[in-house]
């Protein structure tokens, strides 16, 4: 008998390294995929638009335009190192990126063995992740989700970590990183106040975790503050997002803002991506409802003032609220991957524009496993907060006119949740 189950035992342990070295070998093949399409397609091909307006916001490094200044700034710092280090060669940019863009699976291989404890599980998600067509394809560019999508990795990997140690060390790298992520794209913001306020209620040492932190953030936040306050006349360390917020709030297609500071004078125009396309298409040539230009006139010396006097000209009513909420939430889940999806370009760029279909039938399949295992007593609950912050600030908050890239941070979390609900049939797990 003994026998037996010995032989049991070892076919099955034969089996799990089987299943391993084949899940090994599809990252190593994701991770050469990644390398080969910066090298095919490198950043610097594609300096317009966006792209170029990181790009110049990082080697001008004294640049104090209110574009400059309303976006975040850790992009621009990251920029301003590569552009310093690689003096634009080609070469250089393909390897600093291609580091980039292979740090960004690992990363999130070790959150998901945080998030629950079967390597094998955890393998299966660094694959996912390693062969995401979205999050592969935007390394050709000059974008700042290259370099959230690692860091937001990264403080979901710190916050599982600082719930489990309970030491203070491990909450402050925790809001170490939460914050640089937040510096980085502001949707972090939120879900690091959730992550933040969730671990730090469990703490034992909730005093001392709480100076520390605080202390952290002043030293980081504070010359941030003080910058955007001399320069913008606002409390903004990550930024100043008045104008996409009056945009979607506007209701119209087109924004046109001139600024004014000291006699100098800023005008900028453009037209949101999702506006120009058919989210449905081929089933369906619907597109948005939006037309006309809003029109903003402000002047930066009177801070906040002069925002809302904007604001209050282009608050949506309930009405108006409700269809734009309608559209932010068609484009965030069917809207393809602006600017990542150039389908005359290769066939991952083809594949990428088609999975768009595959984030809201994993919604539902998601959120269907979610409640069962919740029934049953078997899941966290912090990931799932995390993944509501998300929906709401994104998906129902009109601070912006969504566009498929915004998505990007979702795929990620989603895909952990089917991580993490993958786990529970291997390990029972006590409700948080």
């Amino acid at each position: 008998m003994n026998n037996i189950i010995d032989n049991i035992v070892v076919n099955c342990r034969s089996r799990a390294s089987l299943l391993r070295g084949f899940l090994y070998l599809l990252i190593i093949g994701g991770c050469l995929l990644r390398v080969w399409i910066i090298w095919r397609y490198n950043p610097l091909d594609h300096i317009w638009s966006d792209p170029e307006r990181h790009w110049v916001q990082g080697m001008e490094t004294l640049r104090n335009d209110p574009l400059s200044l309303s976006d975040p700034i850790m992009y621009q710092l990251y920029i301003g190192a590569l552009a310093k280090l690689t003096l634009k060669l080609p070469l250089l940019v393909w390897f600093y990126t291609s580091l980039l863009s292979l740090l960004t699976p690992w990363i999130w291989y070790r959150f998901f063995r945080e998030l629950q404890p079967e390597k094998t599980i955890a393998l299966a998600g660094c694959v996912a992740v390693a062969w995401l067509p979205s999050w592969i394809s935007i390394y050709s560019y000059f974008m700042n989700e290259t370099l959230m999508l690692p860091l937001l990795g990264a403080a979901l990997y710190a916050t599982w970590r600082a719930r489990r140690k309970m030491t203070v060390a491990s909450f402050v790298l925790m809001v170490l990183l939460w914050s640089v992520a937040g510096l980085t794209r502001g949707v972090c913001i939120p879900l690091a106040a959730v992550a933040s306020v969730w671990v730090w209620f469990k703490h034992p040492c909730k005093i001392r975790t709480l100076l520390y932190s605080l202390l952290l953030l002043v030293l980081l936040l504070g010359p941030l503050t003080y910058r955007g306050y001399k320069m913008l006349h606002l409390f903004s360390p990550h930024g100043d997002g008045h104008m996409n917020a009056i945009y979607a709030g506007s209701g119209k297609k087109e924004i046109l803002i001139t600024y004014h500071r000291d006699g100098a004078i800023w005008n900028y125009g453009f037209t949101n991506p999702s506006l120009l396309i058919e989210p449905f298409s081929p089933l369906s040539h619907w597109k948005s409802q939006r037309e006309g230009t809003v029109h903003i006139d402000v002047d930066i010396n009177k801070g906040i003032n002069g925002w809302k006097a904007a604001q209050s000209l282009w608050k949506p009513d309930f009405s108006r609220y409700i269809w734009l909420a309608r559209e932010n939430l068609v484009f965030l889940f069917f809207g393809p991957s602006w600017p990542d999806v150039n389908r005359d370009r290769s066939l991952l760029d083809e594949i990428n524009y088609q999975s768009r279909w595959l984030w809201f039938p994993l919604t539902l399949s998601a959120c269907a496993g979610t409640v069962l295992a919740l029934r049953r007593k078997r899941i966290h609950l912090l990931l799932p907060a995390l993944i509501l912050a998300w929906f709401v600030v994104q998906g129902l908050i009109p601070i912006s006119v969504n566009e498929g890239r915004y998505r990007k941070p979702y795929e990620g979390l989603l895909l952990a949740q089917l991580v993490l609900l993958a786990g529970t049939k291997r390990d029972k797990l006590t409700a948080s």
